[in-house]
């Protein structure tokens, strides 16, 4: 058995990316009860990152892996700050949590349980991919790609980004927070497209295993944020296949991209959530911004309980933002919310100083502060409603610009409180 799966890892490297999953999962489908565990358990560093192996078996071998990189910290003795802060990390990974999960007759119950990664790399800056719900019973999967600044280190609050996409999306709902590749550490890496040129390959991949662990009825959505955008669109561009994508805050997907068809392939259908003030995406940094796409639907992200603000908001709780996302994960197409406001009545500056005025280039440079620079930005003025053209639900305009029963694009509610979500994007 062990000569065989030696030979198999090395012969799916050479193939491509849906038929190296289907191989893997026939290879695994054959096997006697019990060897798959073996093999997980026997070789954990093969079988957790590989794509099309049942996910409970990687669930079990990348669980040996944290074990074990956890094992060789305390064993180490004397240790640096980011030796501390990685044994944290790992203490906090191998602990038990508690999800909401479907019992046998439909009902939402909580269990505890190990958290559950289909990959995971305890070294340097780290990666995981992890699953929150149950992959091969789901009717519906978002996979969340998050942007820049993130490692181990800060899983712990994208992962909470993908539990609330969950949530929204409601009962019979997977989640999947795919951190997978190099995240940019800092803006100069963030300004390069290296790191999600050389994801592309590696999100192809894990879509084509998780094809072979999903019903085939389930529908999957995949939802990138700002860098995690330029990863998506990467991942679209080498062959990736879902039901709908899913950008918010996008820098541009390439300069060659100007329209969802470029790299999204139909009938699948693109989203596209762009909040007032998102420096990011006034910046084209990396193309044309995916929210001026003709053939792109633009989701509503305000309204009068909650307002959504510049460039890490689109996740918050009881925003009209989150429950865009959760209705595209769960195909409620139809109740969508739109707008087609423009950057000048979305975000104007300073003195007056609007993104569309002859300053408008100055949005490159405001891409490179933070939220608390940018937030010197006004608020917008008559902002107007879209309609989609798939279905969802046109946002109609109040004499203020605003949807009836929901306030003006760009303002806050009274004592509607905002999270920072300061560790990583």
């Amino acid at each position: 058995m062990a000569d065989e799966f030696e030979l198999l890892v090395r012969r799916v490297q050479e193939l491509p990316a849906e038929v190296a999953a289907y191989e893997v999962r026939s290879y695994f489908d054959s096997l006697a009860p019990g060897d798959g565990l073996r093999l997980a358990e026997q070789r954990p560093d093969e079988v957790g990152s590989l794509d099309g192996a049942p996910a409970a078996l990687r669930y079990r071998a990348n669980h040996l892996r944290l074990v074990a990189a956890r094992d060789r910290l305390r064993a180490a003795g004397s240790l640096g700050e980011h030796e501390r802060k990685r044994l944290e990390t790992l203490d906090e990974l191998l602990t038990p949590v508690a999800q909401t999960e479907a019992d046998a007759s439909g009902n939402v119950v909580k269990v505890l349980r190990d958290r559950q990664f289909l990959a995971v790399e305890p070294d340097g800056r780290g990666r995981a991919v992890e699953v929150l719900g149950q992959l091969d019973r789901a009717r519906n999967i978002a996979v969340l790609v998050p942007g820049m600044g993130n490692s181990l280190e800060t899983l712990r609050g994208q992962v909470d980004r993908a539990e609330l996409i969950r949530h929204e999306a409601g009962p019979g709902t997977a989640a999947v927070l795919w951190l997978d590749y190099d995240s940019p550490q800092g803006l100069r890496e963030a300004a390069s497209k290296r790191a999600a040129i050389e994801a592309g390959p590696a999100l192809r991949r894990f879509m084509a295993g998780l094809e072979t662990e999903r019903l085939p009825e389930a529908s999957v959505t995949l939802v990138g944020h700002s860098y995690g955008s330029d990863v998506v669109g990467q991942g679209m561009l080498q062959g990736v296949r879902v039901d709908r994508v899913v950008l918010t805050g996008s820098p541009g997907i390439t300069k060659f991209v100007n329209q969802a068809s470029d790299f999204v392939p139909p009938p699948t259908r693109l989203y596209v959530e762009r909040a007032p003030g998102d420096y990011v995406s006034y910046s084209e940094w990396h193309g044309p911004d995916p929210a001026t796409f003709p053939d792109a639907i633009r989701m509503a992200t305000n309204d009068e309980t909650v307002s959504v603000h510049w460039h890490n908001e689109y996740y918050r709780q009881n925003s009209e933002a989150l429950r865009n996302i959760g209705r595209v994960v769960r195909g409620d197409l139809a109740h969508i919310t739109t707008t087609d406001t423009t950057r000048a009545q979305e975000s104007k500056l300073a003195l007056g100083i609007s993104w569309a005025d002859p300053l408008n280039n100055a949005a490159a440079v405001a891409s490179k502060v933070y939220d608390g620079v940018v937030s010197l930005t006004k608020r917008p003025r008559n902002p107007a409603a879209g309609v989609a053209t798939d279905g969802s639900r046109p946002a109609r305009a109040a004499a203020d610009g605003s949807r009836p029963g929901r306030a003006a694009s760009g303002t806050v509610a009274p004592g509607a409180a905002r999270r920072s979500e300061g560790r990583g994007r």
